[in-house]
């Protein structure tokens, strides 16, 4: 299941190549207009411009989502940074002395409560990451657990280094989280994608009128024609939202976190 999902552009634009060559030898080879055969009405040589554009275009277009895909492709390791941060704060509040004289700072930190709550926000971003609706009611709430800590310390008289670092963090993750939300929400413009749309549209038309000296090279130059273009199409759209669950093999990598949230259960105030 994992090889397919990994490679669904591949075989998307796999099925789109057999699918045209299907339509062009057992639908366009049997029709004619005015005793003409539909898949001879143009030769290659006269096209050949329109399909070299159609790549100058899917190329510029694919250079500006390379863009936010790279920005995007930090923001997990920038968040998991942040955690790791936020857990050694933690630590150094339980080491520093504390300060004041109220009952509250007399008393011993709730390790098994700052515990769940960093394994809450932990699994809470990874949940969110992954969810299909990328919903704003669910992560910023779920950040000012963060603060909640801080606040829990500053009740206590935990030092005040602690207190800052924790906040900090907790602002620079709010941010990182805000760009991702961000990114997944902001799709590329739609008259870019109606360009797309178009482009591949005339390209699969042409293909299918065309008429090539051998029937090796109507099928080679057929099929090689729509997989690179479908291919490019599909790597556009998962590039423009590398957030979806649904493009698993345009997905930014979330290894930071996870490995984040292992060391967290196997070591963080066990």
């Amino acid at each position: 299941m994992k090889f397919v999902t990994n490679r669904t552009i591949i075989l998307k634009s796999f099925i789109a190549a057999i699918a045209i060559l299907g339509i062009k030898n057992f639908v366009f080879k049997h029709l004619s207009l005015y005793g003409q055969d539909f898949h001879d009405l143009i030769e290659l040589a006269d096209i050949s411009i329109i399909f070299t554009g159609a790549f100058f275009v899917f190329g510029l277009l694919l250079a500006a989502t390379m863009t936010d895909f790279k920005e995007s492709e930090k923001i997990p390791g920038e968040i998991a940074s942040n955690l790791e941060a936020i857990k050694d704060w933690i630590y150094l509040a339980f080491r520093a002395p504390r300060t004041g004289t109220s009952d509250l700072c007399k008393e011993e930190l709730n390790s098994i409560f700052l515990r769940e709550q960093m394994i809450a926000i932990t699994n809470g971003i990874v949940g969110w990451i992954n969810s299909n609706e990328k919903d704003s009611n669910v992560i910023f709430p779920l950040i000012r657990k963060s603060n909640e800590i801080a606040y829990y310390f500053a009740e206590r008289g935990v030092d005040k280094e602690a207190i800052k670092g924790i906040q900090e963090n907790t602002n620079a993750m709010r941010k990182q989280l805000t760009r991702a939300y961000s990114i997944s929400r902001n799709n590329f413009i739609k008259p870019a994608y109606t360009l797309l749309h178009s482009i591949l549209f005339i390209v699969m038309s042409l293909l299918l009128i065309t008429k090539f000296k051998s029937p090796s090279a109507d099928y080679l130059v057929t099929s090689a024609i729509t997989f690179l273009f479908c291919y490019l199409y599909l790597l556009i759209s998962g590039l423009d939202d590398p957030f979806d669950i649904f493009n698993g093999d345009t997905n930014v990598d979330l290894k930071p976190i996870d490995r984040f949230r292992q060391r967290l259960l196997s070591d963080f105030l066990v």
